[in-house]
């Protein structure tokens, strides 16, 4: 047999790609190097997928392929009772004195200064510094690393007592030695090892920080995790904002604002600013361009910087080597790759912002920013649920579905004809969107109210948390409750009638629904079901939840609430701040069925109150359509002024046919055999805290409450006008003054 000639170009080896380190798939999937590398380290080393997030989001990065080595810092932080009371002492000055020095971190001790390390060394670096911080774990796990107070006129710390400082200077020495090895240039600190509490404070602070420092204990129970953090360099001398709204560039040289980015902008520019608009590079995307400075707000500049390795020296813990140290933390403190890797985002920016938000979690720091959507804001809703009535009927198949429609239902006796109708509002103006940082300028030193501007509310309710509870569950405006009543007084005019309401806990969202039903003529005959699955999206809440009020503080205030109500989902169970969009999505579709179908016996309409994401994450499905992406809600979201109403009707059965004919498809309600939609049984329930899932919630619902067949919507136009308004700045008498 003859041989087979040489060929010229051979086929080469085919490439396992499983086999591949996430650089070699990066290079393979077509990337450079230098871009390649640049991307696995500002991501951490979380892996393949979020690295090609960050090169497509920076594709208009400017410095992609400047070859700048980041800077590197090395940090020892206190994990536990000593942490919490730091991050509360932390919380407490910003807001009662604001920004001093200290806030630009969270609690640590700092071991070396910055130093500069080559994007291609960098996990030869992180092995090394797990390498090194091996040898001493048994030495600093067994020993309790005393701290004593230090204050001066313009410096407040924690430092360690001059006895047990040879232990860190020995680990700091060590790791610098090694680390030196790799070509690296890093120096230990050589000063006394402190916590700083405050610098750069105003001396007239001095007093009230000092009885703020009394109530930390040294001696509280405390571990320890070694961390490596880097940064861009090209943002040193920069302060961070966190991005409070979206912004859509209107000129070429405006930077878009996504919600939860960060922008870093210099003193300089911040300072010389004269039209409230300055020049900042977006953390996100590295893009550069002008922002308005007020949808932005200051925060500590560790928010904005990547975690490369922690290193947890406690008894009971087993160190890991190299990235893996990622991995080995208790479940309560990882930023393990796997919790990043299954945030569940829908876009490569939402997953960036997914696993920062993991990092900064992890440093216990109550700074701590709620970035979980980078391109979202506003909303999230959640499944209800019925309460202690629907676990004793769990447990016994006897009496509970009878008395949830009475629970539910404050519509008349008799079932009204015709088609039901489904309306959705947002609520009116908010005080904090509108006037900022309202609170402490409006609260004297008594905690008592004062009304500083006549858009503000004449008065606002007592609540047992006082002014604090407001920060996170702001009042509307006066021009919020006029928007208000004038949607009810038009729906009057309309001719629409309500019969069932169910409304978030959030008070802006009460106060709207007390004035529609108010301009409905219906404020003392309706009551209103506080339901928290209709709350905000929680991933933008991820460093506290608000404390609402209570029901009676409600009633008290003049709110005719439902007392008695049971909601589908408690407010106890609102803790899953990881909650998808997806998710989102479900949860809201799951409380709009509920709400329905409680009430589907009684009938009537029902109007459910809450945030702008709800108009679209309760209708979407009730009319048969896929849950959208975060891009696509956002974009419709930007798009939803306050009190704006969406409509829906249920097709009667005459009408199915030509609904069919113009493309409508039945809403995948839940069947009477207690079915899930499509959507959801291939999504799952997210988990509540009891470890109850929102798909067990809803199926015990179906249970308590038979469903009826599955029904059929549509989106419709609302027999009332929209409203349209516009912001205004606020008028100083002294300008018509001349100017001497």
């Amino acid at each position: 047999m003859a041989a087979l000639p040489p060929r010229k170009n051979p086929t080469p080896t085919k490439i396992h790609r499983q086999n591949l380190t996430p650089l070699e798939t990066l290079l393979y999937m077509g990337f450079s190097r230098q871009r390649a590398e640049k991307a696995l380290v500002a991501t951490g080393h979380r892996g393949i997928q979020l690295a090609s997030d960050w090169l497509l989001a920076h594709v208009n990065d400017p410095s992609i392929d400047t070859p700048a080595a980041r800077d590197y810092i090395l940090y020892m932080c206190p994990v536990g009772e000593l942490q919490q009371q730091l991050s509360l002492f932390w919380q407490k000055s910003k807001y009662k004195m604001g920004w001093n020095g200290a806030h630009n971190s969270f609690p640590h001790i700092t071991l070396t200064s910055s130093f500069k390390c080559p994007d291609a060394d960098v996990l030869s670096l992180m092995q090394t510094v797990s390498q090194v911080s091996e040898n001493f774990i048994e030495d600093i796990s067994s020993t309790k690393l005393l701290l004593e107070r230090y204050m001066s006129p313009n410096f407040f710390g924690l430092f360690v007592e001059k006895d047990q400082e040879a232990l860190l200077k020995r680990l700091t020495q060590e790791l610098c030695k090694d680390i030196r090895k790799l070509g690296v240039k890093a120096d230990p600190i050589i000063k006394s090892f402190h916590l700083t509490l405050a610098y750069q404070f105003p001396q007239k602070h001095f007093s009230a920080l000092e009885d703020l420092a009394s109530h930390i204990s040294p001696h509280s129970s405390c571990s320890w995790e070694l961390r490596l953090y880097s940064y861009d360099s090209r943002t040193a001398g920069c302060d961070v904002y966190k991005v409070l709204y979206a912004h859509v560039p209107r000129e070429q040289d405006e930077l878009e604002l996504l919600i939860g980015d960060f922008v870093f902008v210099t003193q300089e520019e911040m300072a010389k600013t004269t039209d409230g608009w300055v020049v900042g590079i977006s953390w996100l995307t590295g893009a550069s361009g002008y922002l308005p400075t007020n949808y932005v707000e200051r925060t500590a500049e560790t928010n904005a910087w990547t975690l490369h390795t922690v290193i947890p020296f406690g008894r009971g813990r087993d160190l890991g080597s190299g990235v893996e140290t990622l991995d080995t933390k208790p479940a309560q403190d990882s930023i393990a790759s796997t919790s990043i890797n299954n945030i569940g985002s829908n876009s490569s920016l939402e997953r960036l912002v997914g696993a920062q938000e993991c990092d900064t979690r992890s440093v216990h720091d109550l700074e701590i920013e709620s970035l979980y959507a980078k391109v979202a804001r506003n909303v999230r809703e959640s499944p209800a649920g019925h309460g202690e009535a629907e676990v004793a009927f769990e447990g016994n198949n006897s009496g509970g579905e009878g008395h949830r429609e009475d629970e539910v239902s404050s519509s008349t006796p008799t079932r009204p004809q015709g088609p039901r109708q489904l309306f959705i509002a947002r609520h009116g103006e908010r005080v904090d969107f509108t006037f900022g940082l309202w609170i402490p300028y409006s609260f004297d030193k008594d905690r008592k109210y004062q009304r500083k501007d006549l858009n503000m509310p004449p008065s606002v309710p007592e609540r047992s948390n006082g002014p604090d509870g407001f920060t996170r569950d702001c009042p509307l405006t006066v021009i919020g409750t006029v928007q208000a009543k004038m949607v009810g007084e038009a729906m009057k005019e309309a001719g629409v009638t309500i019969h069932h309401v169910f409304c978030s806990p959030s008070l802006r969202c009460i106060q709207t629904c007390h004035n529609i039903l108010t301009g409905l003529g219906l404020v003392e005959k309706l009551k209103i079901n506080i339901e928290p699955g209709l709350f905000e999206w929680l991933a933008w809440y991820q460093d506290e939840m608000p404390s609402w009020m209570s029901a009676e503080e409600l009633m008290a205030a003049g709110y005719n609430i439902e007392p008695s109500y049971k909601p589908y989902i408690s407010s106890e169970e609102l803790q899953d701040t990881q909650e998808t969009c997806q998710q989102f999505f479900i949860r809201n579709f799951f409380i709009t069925q509920c709400a329905l179908q409680a009430t589907e016996e009684a009938g009537g309409n029902v109007l459910l109150i809450g945030h702008a994401a709800t108009l679209d994450t309760c209708s979407r499905q009730l009319v048969g359509k896929e849950p959208r992406p975060v891009n696509e809600l956002m974009s419709i979201v930007r798009k939803v002024p306050y009190c704006s109403v969406a409509m829906l009707e249920e097709v009667i059965e005459d009408d199915e046919t030509s609904m069919m004919q113009m493309g409508g498809r039945s809403s995948p309600t839940l069947s009477r055999a207690g079915r899930h939609s499509p959507t959801l049984s291939r999504l799952g329930g997210r988990s509540s805290p009891g470890g109850i899932s929102s798909m067990s919630l809803m199926s015990r619902s179906t249970i308590r409450t038979p469903a009826p067949p599955p029904k059929v919507w549509r989106i419709v136009q609302p027999p009332f006008p929209p409203m349209t308004h516009t912001s205004v700045s606020t008028f100083d008498w002294k300008m018509l003054l001349d100017k001497e």
